[in-house]
């Protein structure tokens, strides 16, 4: 790129006019994603786009004209290469005026991120609607980042959305996302944007299985809310002929491997000074004593075993934080309970669940599932207490979830 026209910051006087970008060879007439048309941004958008290719140049121009009294900005993607295949290494975009003030404005950036894996939604299309009703719009880089200069100052809705079908539009099955953005002049606000595709209806249990005889865990069809109460949801469990114990506590899939940890950590410290008061030396003998006492044998004086302590199970297949940056946690399609007393090995239990939101935040999700208690054969090799036992952990060590 070699200079454009209007220059940066520039006035265009003539709304008609054409936006160049002037090359120092000559280009190709095709580009490497889409076509040309796809290959300019404009915003605010005014009307569609037309782009025209020359040997050295690109032109680009609105139906209907640009309109007075805006600031606009082009923005040509990195998608124009020259004959020998060379493309250009990064986006870059010119700012001018049409009568408009660029000096009292804002800007506006984030990221564009999946909610299902956290990670930055690449190449996803922006939108920001403003008090003037008038549509600004920019394109995220390869990690999901955005950025809008030269806004003016007043409260925006941000959309975040992938533009599966190119037409810089929000369709009805594409992710998207939402958030308010309220912007004063000189301004300059980091929004990041989560989206997900849409969905209209709620999630439903799939399976209920048993990780001991006091933990039980509940598969969804669908994504579960993380940020929705655990303590919401309903989850009933009932028999044939017989009693059943009643769900005395609840846990996203995150907040139960969260609360195991918890769990391990504290019994890693007791461990550490139960070890470290078996490993202490004895008190020294009271001389004073009577010299005729009898002696305490050896095997009533050495140090207890260390202690059997109960631990509640590990979830296994886990991948709700896996791949997912640092305080974005993948959401869970699982719930765990913890019951209020054992079940009985070999016997169908029916569990009701009612009350579950999805990811989406749709609510009115459960359904009926069943399960059945299967022990495990003994380990005789661990130091842990049988796993009937772990429903008494939070209480042993004052843990909550």
């Amino acid at each position: 790129m070699v200079r454009t026209e209007p220059d940066t910051f520039a006035v265009m006087l003539d709304p008609s006019g054409r936006v160049r970008f002037d090359f120092d060879e000559r280009i190709s007439e095709t580009v490497a994603d889409g076509d040309l048309d796809d290959a300019v941004t404009v915003s605010p958008v005014t009307g569609d786009v037309r782009v025209s290719h020359a040997r050295r140049s690109l032109s680009v121009s609105l139906d209907g004209g640009f309109r007075p009294g805006l600031v606009y900005r082009v923005t040509l993607q990195p998608v124009v290469s020259d004959l020998f295949g060379n493309r250009m290494t990064q986006a870059f975009e010119v700012v001018f005026s049409t009568g408009g003030d660029a000096v009292s404005t804002a800007t506006l950036a984030g990221e564009v991120w999946d909610r299902l894996s956290g990670r930055g939604l690449r190449g996803a299309m922006v939108r920001a609607v403003g008090p003037d009703s008038l549509v600004y719009l920019s394109r995220a880089d390869d990690e999901g980042v955005f950025a809008f200069r030269y806004l003016p100052a007043g409260d925006f809705v941000l959309t975040g959305f992938q533009d599966t079908d190119r037409d810089r539009d929000v369709g009805a099955r594409e992710a998207r996302g939402s958030l308010p953005a309220s912007l004063a002049a000189g301004d300059t606000l980091v929004i990041d944007v989560p989206v997900l595709e849409p969905d209209t209806t709620p999630a439903v249990p799939g399976a209920g299985r048993a990780l001991d005889s006091v933990t039980i865990v509940v598969d969804f069809d669908d994504f579960l809310d993380p940020t929705a109460s655990a303590d919401q949801i309903g989850v009933r469990l009932t028999r044939e002929g017989g009693a059943t114990p009643l769900v005395a506590r609840l846990f996203h899939e995150r907040a139960y491997e969260t609360y195991v940890d918890q769990v391990a950590d504290s019994f890693a410290r007791l461990d550490s000074t139960d070890a470290a008061a078996r490993a202490a030396p004895a008190p020294a003998a009271d001389t004073t004593a009577d010299s005729l006492a009898t002696p305490v044998p050896d095997s009533v004086a050495a140090a207890p075993p260390a202690p059997q302590r109960p631990r509640p199970p590990r979830l296994t297949g886990s991948t709700e934080s896996q791949g997912a940056p640092p305080g974005r946690a993948r959401p869970g399609r699982r719930i765990v309970g913890q019951l209020d007393g054992a079940l009985e090995p070999g016997v169908e239990y029916q569990l009701r669940v009612t009350d579950v939101v999805n990811i989406n935040g749709l609510p009115g999700g459960g359904g009926d599932a069943t399960l059945v208690f299967e022990p495990p054969a003994p380990d005789t090799t661990s130091r842990d207490a049988s796993p009937a036992d772990s429903a008494a952990v939070a209480d042993t060590l004052g843990v909550r979830p």
